[in-house]
């Protein structure tokens, strides 16, 4: 069974997926907690809002849970359906969210349901809607339990090869389908934006085109290279997404002129939770700087955090956020200041689930934050 996200509370997400392609649904259900259950391939855990060792919350029964037209929120809802046993209430919210937002990991998710009923047929048509949509996670057709009865077919292969195109198509289009603009003069540095998970590269770098060009800064603005929906795009695994910021760095540079050119990396929502993960893994002042927009830091998949050494960090977060993000955030914050990391922390007034309210404002803060004036 496939995760699905809702970027302002805890997630659900499944064991066999990346956390980094989760998209965000604004429902008003309540999060679903950290719960491993045995067999039929099921995995649900708090997600990137939620460092590990977070307190789980209580779980609810699904029939509690509203309907909506938000394909991810009805994702989440039949997730719930599938951990309270439901099976036929959760093809109904698997289906629906397929039929409003065409969504990749809806169709497979169907094709989960499928396969548990041992309905082999109708679960590889669900699989070919997944994949004609572009699904292209190959780690999760490989492991997931549910598929099991599914892999001895022949035409499980066509699956597989059908994937793997999927991905290698997403990877390249992290930088074909990306955004790259010159200041208008010569370049001091390079600005890598990461975008909130299901969301495009237009929109992280609108709000800092101008704070951009005011401190003479390249923008490099890869498209994440899982597609979430139409126009509408994730991380994939955290190796994804590094590649996917590698490439947009060598591109960046070489459109700027300047293969030594210093890079500053920023994310927004998932996005920024990505970029803070990117840099912890990669060796010490691989960045100039590294910062999240309401993303928090995530300490377990940074792991040790050691490629944060000598970088400046920028940490910021809406002040009526969710609860869970806003202590998440916190924790992470937190976790960094143990690790003796001196993070510039800002808490905007308002809500906001990618950017602040007022997003130019918080586009300029973390840039300030970098100790990188206007005017330059």
């Amino acid at each position: 069974m496939k995760y699905v996200p809702a970027a302002v509370a805890a997630l659900l997400v499944l064991s066999a997926a990346p956390l980094a392609a989760q998209a965000p649904a604004k429902a008003t259900a309540k999060p679903v907690p950290t719960q491993k259950q045995s067999g039929g391939g099921l995995t649900v855990q708090s997600g990137p809002e939620a460092p590990k060792g977070a307190v789980p919350a209580e779980i609810e029964d699904v029939r509690l849970l509203p309907e909506s037209n938000d394909p991810f929120a009805l994702e989440r809802l039949g997730l719930g359906a599938i951990q309270a046993k439901d099976l036929g209430k959760a093809r109904i919210f698997f289906e629906k969210a397929w039929k409003l937002g065409g969504l990749p990991s809806a169709a497979y998710n169907v094709a989960c349901v499928d396969a548990r009923e041992k309905k082999a047929d109708a679960a590889f048509a669900s699989l070919d809607r997944a994949l004609g949509a572009g699904f292209d996670d190959v780690a999760t057709l490989k492991s997931d339990p549910d598929l099991e009865p599914l892999r001895t077919s022949p035409r499980w292969k066509g699956i597989l090869d059908r994937a793997v195109k999927n991905q290698a198509a997403g990877d390249a289009a992290a930088v074909k389908e990306g955004i790259f603009l010159a200041p208008g003069g010569r370049p001091v540095a390079l600005l890598v934006l990461m975008h909130d998970a299901a969301s495009s590269p237009m929109a992280v770098s609108a709000p800092f085109v101008e704070a951009a060009k005011k401190r003479s800064l390249f923008l490099a603005v890869p498209r994440g290279p899982g597609k979430s929906a139409d126009k509408r795009f994730g991380w994939g695994s955290v190796e994804r997404a590094t590649a996917a910021v590698d490439a947009a760095v060598a591109e960046g540079r070489k459109r700027a002129g300047d293969p030594k050119i210093v890079v500053f990396l920023v994310g927004v929502g998932r996005g920024g939770t990505e970029a803070l993960t990117v840099a912890a893994r990669k060796p010490p002042a691989s960045f100039a700087g590294a910062g999240s927009i309401n993303g928090p830091f995530d300490p377990g998949a940074a792991q040790q955090a050691a490629g944060l050494r000598g970088e400046k960090l920028f940490l910021g977060i809406s002040l009526d956020s969710d609860p869970a993000r806003m202590g998440a955030f916190r924790r992470g914050v937190d976790a960094l200041k143990q690790m003796r990391f001196t993070p510039v922390v800002v808490e905007w007034p308002g809500t906001g689930d990618a950017f602040p309210r007022e997003a130019a404002r918080g586009a300029a803060d973390v840039l300030e934050g970098f100790g990188i004036p206007a005017g330059r």
